[in-house]
C-alpha cells in the first residue's frame, strides 16, 4: 500500500536521545534527496520523450535500476526503526506499507519488465520495446512513480525539518495531512494494475507464484482500508492537537 503520507514511521519519540536524532534526520535526508531524484528524472524524462506516449518504457529503464529499487529497499529501515523504538509508528501498519512496496518493486517490476533474466517465462509487462509503444503497465509504472515519489518527498522532507529544528510551514502541513486523499487511490490503483498484468507471466514461472499474488490483490482490499482509515485517523488527531495549540 503505497501511501505512508500520515503515518509516523520516521517521526521520533519525544525523548529520543540526539544520536538517535541525528541518525534519523540523516536517513530522511538521504531519503527525500532520493525520492526527489526519482520524481524529478521521472518528470523530466516525461516531458522531453516525444512523442511520450511512444516512450514510456524508456521512462522505466532510466529509473527503476538501480534508482528506485535502492530507494524504495532503504525503506525498509523503517520497520528496524519501529522495532527498535526509535520512532513512533505501530510495527504492523509499518510492515504492511514497506512490504507492500517491496512486493511490487521486487515481486512484480524486477521479475517482468523487458530485459529482466525471467521475461522468458512470459511477455514483460513494463519496460517494454520503445518501437513497440507503451503498454498499460508503463502506465501503472507512473503512477506509483508519481504517487510514492510526492507522498514521499513531502513525507520525508516534512520529518527532516522536525529533526533538523526547523519550523514546518503551514503549506507544508497541509499537503503532508491532505495529498493522501488524492495520491493513495492513485498509487494503489497503479500497484494493483501491475499485480494484475503479472498474474500471467507468474503463472509461467510457478503457478504458485501466480496464486499468491491473487492472494496478495485479495488482500490489498481490507489492508487499504485499513490503512486509509488509519491515516485519516491520524489526520484527524494532528488537526486537533493543532487547533487546540493555536
Amino acid at each position: 500500500m503505497p501511501a505512508q503520507s500520515t503515518a509516523t514511521s520516521s517521526a521520533p519519540r519525544k525523548q529520543t536521545p540526539k544520536p538517535v536524532r541525528a541518525y534519523l534526520f540523516v536517513y530522511n535526508l538521504v531519503s527525500l534527496a532520493l525520492w526527489a531524484t526519482c520524481t524529478l528524472r521521472g518528470l523530466l524524462l516525461l516531458i522531453k520523450l516525444t512523442p511520450p506516449a511512444d516512450n514510456l518504457p524508456a521512462i522505466f529503464h532510466a529509473i527503476y535500476s538501480p534508482l528506485l529499487a535502492a530507494t524504495q529497499t532503504l525503506a525498509g529501515l523503517e520497520v528496524l526503526h519501529s522495532l527498535v523504538g526509535f520512532v513512533r509508528a505501530p510495527v504492523t501498519t509499518t510492515f504492511m506499507q514497506v512490504a507492500s512496496r517491496f512486493l511490487v518493486v521486487w515481486g512484480v517490476m524486477y521479475p517482468f519488465h523487458e530485459g529482466s533474466l525471467f521475461v522468458e517465462f512470459g511477455e514483460g509487462i513494463v519496460g517494454g520495446d520503445p518501437a513497440k509503444g507503451a503498454k498499460l503497465g508503463d502506465y501503472a509504472f507512473l503512477g506509483c512513480l508519481f504517487a510514492w515519489g510526492i507522498t514521499e518527498c513531502i513525507r520525508y522532507g516534512f520529518f527532516a525539518l522536525q529533526l533538523g529544528g526547523f519550523s514546518v510551514q503551514k503549506w507544508w502541513m497541509w499537503l503532508r495531512y491532505n495529498t493522501f486523499f488524492v495520491l493513495y487511490p492513485a498509487g494503489i490503483s497503479s500497484e494493483c494494475v501491475l499485480m494484475w498484468l503479472g498474474l500471467d507471466p507468474a503463472a509461467k514461472i510457478h503457478p504458485l507464484y501466480r496464486w499468491f499474488l491473487i492472494s496478495m490483490l485479495v488482500i490489498y482490499v481490507p489492508g487499504s482500508y485499513i490503512l486509509y482509515t488509519h491515516m485519516m485517523a491520524q489526520r484527524r488527531r494532528v488537526l486537533r492537537g493543532k487547533s487546540r495549540v493555536d
